[in-house]
C-alpha cells in the first residue's frame, strides 16, 4: 500500500511538474496575457476640483510596476478628459457627479501601460458630445485603442486579432439591457476575429450591490441590466473573455462553460471625488493567461487599494483575494473560480 501511495505522489507530482512547465513555455510566444482593471478616473474638475499632485506620476510610481508584462491592458475609464474651459451637462437636481478629466493626465494613462480602453458607461457624456469626441480623438492620438457606445476595437498580439466590445446600460449601439443584440453582436465579432473579449458596465451599486444575483438590477430607479443572463449569453455566442464594472465594489468570479466572467473589478484608481471607504476603497488587477485561439488557461489577481485621496497601492493584506473567493463561494459554490494569495 505504501508504494502505492508512493507511486501516486510521483505520478502527481510530475503531472503538477509538467503542467507547471507548460504553462511557463507557453507563457511568453504562445499565449496572450490580459490585465484589466475597473474604474479609473484620474481626478477631474467636477463636481468639485480635485487634481493628482505631480500631473498624476504617484499613480505610475505606485502601480506602474504592477500592470507590467502583459499583451493588453485595460481599464474602465469612468469620465472624459476634457480642456479646463469645457462646461459639464447639466443632469437634475440634487448631487451631481460629472467627471471631467484634465486632458493632460491621458499621458498619465499611458504611462501605466495602458493599451486598451472601455469607454461606453454612465460617465462618457458628463462633458456631452464635445467631451466625448475630444477624449476619442486624443486617446487615438495616443494609439491607445477604446471601445465604446457604437464602436468595437480590435487589437493585434502577436499575430493574432483580439476584439474587444463594450456594452452599457445608457443607451447607444452596445446596450447590456438588450441581451439578443448583444449575442448578435458577439456572434458576428467571433466570426470574424481570433479572441473576443466582453467588457460591460452594469449592476446595481455600493456596499449593497456585492452579491451578484440573477435578475435585473436596479440602482437610482434606473435598469442597470440582469449582469449574469448578459455575460452568460455572451459567451454562449461566443466571447472568450467577460470583464464588469459599474458597482464599485468586487464582485465575485465564475468559470461558465470554461470562459472567465468577472462580474466587476471595483475601484481601481478614482482620485478625489469618489467615496473609497470600506468596500469602495478595494480593487486590484484581474491577469488572465488565454491561447492565441482564446481558451482560458489560468487567472491571477493582484490586490490593490487606494489611500489618501485614491493613490492605488499593492494591498499587503490582500482584502482583494479573500472577498472575491469568498464572493464567489456565496453566489457561485458550483462554479467560481479560487484566486490563490500565494501567487
Amino acid at each position: 500500500m505504501k508504494k502505492i501511495k508512493l507511486l501516486l505522489l510521483i505520478i502527481l507530482t510530475f503531472i503538477t511538474f509538467s503542467f507547471s512547465q507548460t504553462l511557463d513555455s507557453l507563457s511568453n510566444k504562445d499565449v496572450i496575457i490580459i490585465k484589466a482593471v475597473g474604474d479609473t478616473m484620474f481626478g477631474s474638475y467636477t463636481p468639485k476640483t480635485i487634481l493628482p499632485p505631480k500631473d498624476g506620476d504617484e499613480f505610475v510610481e505606485s502601480v506602474g510596476n504592477l500592470l507590467k508584462d502583459a499583451d493588453i491592458v485595460m481599464c474602465n475609464l469612468e469620465g472624459s478628459f476634457v480642456k479646463e474651459d469645457f462646461k459639464p451637462v447639466k443632469k437634475g437636481s440634487g448631487k451631481v457627479f460629472n467627471f471631467g478629466m484634465p486632458y493632460y493626465l491621458a499621458q498619465t494613462l499611458k504611462n501605466l501601460g495602458f493599451n486598451v480602453v472601455s469607454f461606453n458607461n454612465n460617465h462618457v457624456l458628463d462633458y456631452g458630445y464635445e467631451g466625448y469626441e475630444f477624449t476619442k480623438t486624443l486617446l487615438k492620438s495616443m494609439n491607445i485603442n477604446y471601445a465604446t457606445r457604437e464602436d468595437f476595437t480590435v487589437i493585434e498580439v502577436k499575430g493574432k486579432k483580439v476584439a474587444v466590445v463594450a456594452f452599457g446600460f445608457n443607451g447607444g449601439k452596445y446596450r447590456i439591457t438588450d441581451i439578443e443584440n448583444a449575442k448578435k453582436e458577439v456572434s458576428q465579432l467571433k466570426s470574424k476575429y481570433d479572441i473576443v473579449i466582453v467588457s460591460f458596465h452594469g449592476g446595481a451599486e455600493g456596499k449593497s450591490a456585492l452579491h451578484v444575483r440573477n435578475q435585473t438590477e436596479y440602482f437610482l430607479g434606473e435598469n442597470r441590466g440582469n449582469v449574469v443572463e448578459f455575460a452568460r449569453g455572451v459567451v454562449d455566442a461566443g466571447a472568450d473573455l467577460v470583464i464588469g464594472h459599474g458597482p464599485h465594489v468586487l464582485r465575485a468570479v465564475e468559470i461558465y462553460k470554461g470562459k472567465l466572467i468577472a462580474y466587476s473589478l471595483g475601484n481601481f484608481l478614482t482620485y478625489g471625488n469618489f467615496n473609497l471607504k470600506g468596500y469602495n476603497g478595494i480593487g486590484g488587477i484581474l491577469e488572465v493567461v488565454l491561447t492565441k485561439d482564446g481558451k482560458f488557461i489560468k487567472a491571477n489577481f493582484i490586490p490593490t487599494k487606494q489611500i489618501s485621496f485614491g493613490i492605488p497601492v499593492y494591498d499587503e493584506s490582500k482584502q482583494a483575494i479573500q472577498l472575491l473567493n469568498q464572493l464567489g463561494k456565496e453566489d457561485f459554490p458550483n462554479s467560481y473560480y479560487y484566486f490563490k494569495s500565494e501567487e
